[in-house]
């Protein structure tokens, strides 16, 4: 059996898994509370404080953490292969979610035991355990309840440890799946914010549901193979990119104006290629006068060429890019944000190198998926998870595209996946937010492709669904439009277009809303931080 623990390293929580006894399971060691930085008063959240729905389709379950929570996932070993016909399980931390200016903490685990034990017997254990191993034990609530129709309880300890005099309350959902197999969702938090924090992992227990993965396979099965059939029918030509015209669209985070962002698409040549580019271009502003600037351009060559044989219909490329303008006024400041010290974290070295303006402690090079590399300069957190002055130069992974082969891996040391004929398709990113123009809106239908994550660095497989028609209100305007949704685990994107596919309102995972807008409104909106850059 295992059990979560923590430990902390240069101020960053991170996860392992050890062996204990039983009535261990439950008992998570978080004395390191006072990693986080002090809390900001003790809130009140309840279902409006929740991020939108994180799904983990290959562990089963699905959730809505906390809003402005970091995720810490533990690296990525896939499942066993099935024996018996039996799903296979990956005991062990799935995720954490941490808010560190509320010094919140919540880990879903999933236990595998050697016998079958009863989950009031493990409730009682837990919490003799608990009294046995830290000084001070208050029982808040332990319970019987049920959850996606199989047995459960929740259990509320305040605890105070050896290593923080003061208490903390935690919070667990266990789930009962099947025999010996149980779900844990763990909710930490200083026990001064018992109201809010209980709010809040309340209404986390209530949308927390496990999923049938059997059934879930099948529905990924049939729409991987609708997939590769819509996928031979279409081609980047029938995109039309006449009929297409850029479109811009205010973005809004919890209901605050944060900036737009414009969607083009349009004929052009990428190596020695003709076909269509869709780009998306970006502002977002920050309170502090820090604006993001973010690009994405992708390209699809069409299936036919005029001059030269034509490369098969999933040729792409995609580059990104995201760099940071900040206001700087003082000539001495541009050239203390000019010359970094960058940090190899591989040999530890650290070199002065020069470094143009804008400032780049979040930009971001992208190579095309047929290239070369993916790196950034990213600012060192100190032990506050605050950024610093030390930037590190890191290099993740690579992906190419060719033919019906992907590639992803490091530059020296790439790791092959061929798509076989029974694989998924390759969706073209292309056709990221312009796949509604090619799919037939009239009916219900479901599409799977796999495609490169960028949130979590490796292949994933995105779902299209078309949803049917709903009636929003966009604009002060009440219109009936098509609902479609996008997943790519663990978020899912929603999006209403209009008969004719073009995009109406997007929200996407992040809990961004994306709504139609005009260039004089974003400039009377933001003139003013705009010229406060002077760059």
């Amino acid at each position: 059996m295992r059990a979560l623990a923590m430990k902390q390293s240069s101020g960053i929580v991170h996860l392992y898994t050890q062996k204990t006894v039983l009535s261990m399971l439950l008992i998570t060691c978080f004395a390191v509370m006072g990693i986080f930085p002090a809390a900001q008063g003790a809130p009140r959240p309840g279902m409006g404080h929740l991020a939108p729905v994180w799904i983990d389709a290959m562990d089963g379950f699905e959730l809505r953490p906390p809003l402005n929570c970091e995720v810490l996932q533990p690296n990525f070993t896939p499942p066993s292969p099935e024996q018996n016909g039996a799903i296979p399980v990956r005991p062990g931390t799935l995720v954490t979610f941490v808010n560190n200016s509320l010094r919140w903490g919540i880990i879903v685990h999933l236990s595998e035991l050697e016998k079958d034990v009863p989950l009031k017997t493990l409730l009682d254990q837990t919490v003799a355990e608990a009294q046995h191993n830290y000084p001070k034990v208050k029982v808040l609530t332990r319970r019987m309840t049920s959850n996606s129709g199989k047995h459960a309880g929740i259990l509320v300890l305040e605890l105070t440890t050896a290593s923080n005099n003061k208490p903390v309350m935690r919070q667990q959902l266990i789930i009962r799946a099947a025999p010996k197999l149980y779900y844990l969702l763990t909710f930490f938090s200083p026990a001064d914010q018992a109201d809010g924090a209980r709010a809040c992992f309340l209404a986390m227990a209530k949308k927390f549901h496990l999923l049938n993965l059997k059934a879930l396979q099948q529905q990924r099965a049939a729409a991987v193979s609708a997939g590769r059939t819509w996928l031979r029918g279409i081609s980047a030509i029938d995109l039309n990119p006449k009929a297409i015209h850029p479109h811009l669209y205010q973005i809004q985070a919890a209901g605050r104006d944060i900036g737009y962002v414009l969607l083009s698409c349009y004929t052009g040549t990428e190596d020695g290629y003709t076909g269509v580019f869709s780009s998306t271009n970006a502002r977002t502003f920050l309170p502090n006068g820090t604006v993001l600037l973010s690009k994405v351009t992708s390209f699809w060559a069409y299936a036919q060429q005029s001059k030269t044989p034509g490369p098969i219909t999933h040729y792409t490329t995609w580059d990104k890019a995201v760099e940071t303008l900040v206001p700087i006024n003082n000539p001495q400041e541009v050239k203390a944000r000019q010359e970094r010290i960058i940090v190899d974290p591989k040999t530890n070295k650290q070199t002065l190198v020069h470094i143009t303006i804008p400032y780049p402690n979040m930009q971001i090079h992208w190579a095309r998926e047929t290239g070369d590399e993916q790196s950034a300069f990213v600012p060192a957190l100190n032990k506050h998870g605050q950024p610093t002055d030390l930037l590190v130069h890191h290099r993740w992974m690579t992906v190419y595209m060719q033919r019906r082969h992907v590639l992803p891996g490091q530059p020296t040391k790439p790791t092959h996946y061929e798509l076989a004929s029974y694989m998924p398709a390759y969706l073209p990113l292309t056709l990221k937010y312009f796949w509604p123009r090619l799919v037939n809106l009239s009916k219900p239908s479901a599409m799977g492709f796999v495609t490169f994550n960028s949130s979590t660095r490796r292949l994933g497989l995105r779902m299209l669904a078309v949803r049917g028609t709903q009636r929003i209100t966009v604009n002060g305007h009440r219109i009936m439009v098509h609902h479609l949704t996008e997943q790519l685990d663990p978020g899912i994107a929603n999006l209403w277009v209009n008969s004719r596919g073009v995009l109406i309102k997007y929200q996407g995972s992040d809990g961004s809303v994306w709504t139609p807008t005009t260039a004089a409104a974003m400039n009377k909106k933001w003139s003013a931080s705009l010229a406060a850059l002077k760059q």
